[in-house]
């Protein structure tokens, strides 16, 4: 019977949230394709006809399960909102992928690695993160054309973007901090909005 565009898209998806729960169990570098059929309930043979390698599949699931396609979903209207609207918009969306279930999984996949095996993940790390600083770089370099933010350097201001909602995300998510596990995500992305764009010193 052959394989229909949507039963090779529901396979896919199986191979992957499969890698998702190996992975986080046992690490990146120690699993094997073995591992990650078994918990797919297919043959290891099977994974080849939809992904290359392993660093592949971990690509998939950094795509498809990440930010990332968040930041490439948004239409490009969104882009030309001002940053009082546009990034309570987007942090919120974004927390709310940051702090799935799914994507906890994916930290809990790269944290280890990145203490004792970092060369293994460094490309896809790599990866991820310049796109979405490059994302922010981009907004907000518009956004100065158009006159809606300061001459601050927008690379900047993306890198500070980024970093601080992963420190949320980090403290809520791995270190299980109290003091930052109260905020919802409504008013961590309307507070971090405006400490962005108002600052801290009186004007």
């Amino acid at each position: 019977m052959p394989r229909t565009p949507k039963v090779v898209e529901d396979r896919r998806e199986q191979i992957i949230d499969a890698a998702i729960s190996v992975f986080s169990r046992k690490g990146f570098s120690r699993t094997i394709n073995q591992d990650i059929a078994r918990e797919a309930g297919i043959t290891p043979g099977l994974i080849y006809h939809y992904f290359e390698n392993k660093d592949d599949l971990l690509q998939a699931i950094v795509e498809t399960r990440s930010p990332l396609r968040l930041i490439r979903s948004l239409p490009p209207q969104r882009l030309e909102m001002p940053p009082d609207q546009f990034l309570p918009f987007l942090i919120f969306q974004a927390l709310g992928v940051a702090e799935s279930e799914t994507f906890v999984k994916l930290i809990r996949i790269f944290l280890p690695e990145m203490l004792h095996n970092a060369e293994a993940l460094a490309p896809i790390r790599t990866q991820l993160l310049s796109q979405i600083v490059g994302f922010f770089t981009d907004y907000y370099s518009h956004q100065r054309e158009l006159g809606n933010i300061s001459h601050a350097d927008p690379t900047f201001l993306a890198q500070m973007t980024l970093s601080c909602m992963i420190g949320f995300v980090l403290r809520r998510q791995v270190v299980g901090d109290p003091t930052v596990t109260h905020y919802s995500h409504e008013q961590l992305a309307r507070l971090m909005t405006e400490t962005i764009l108002n600052g801290i010193v009186p004007r």
